[in-house]
């Protein structure tokens, strides 16, 4: 399995942050259609993040590198 270099990961958790639904919906003042256009130009970025590292990464993936790397600390 290819790993994710740092500097990807970074975006990748900041998209999934983005997928946060306070996030989408920002705090519950978007309409639907706002924060659907929002989750979706968020998923977009993550699949042309998954094409730079050539293959699919499921946000489960990142949550687990991320607590990982807390762990670490």
């Amino acid at each position: 399995m290819k790993e994710i270099s740092n500097a990807l990961f970074d975006k990748f958790f900041n998209l999934l942050m983005r997928l946060e639904p306070e996030n989408i919906w920002m705090d519950g003042e978007a309409s639907k259609a706002e924060a659907k256009k929002r989750e979706t130009d968020i998923l977009n970025q993550w699949r042309d993040l998954e094409y730079l590292v050539g293959r699919q990464i499921s946000q489960n993936e990142i949550w687990d590198r991320y607590a990982t790397q807390r762990i670490a600390l």
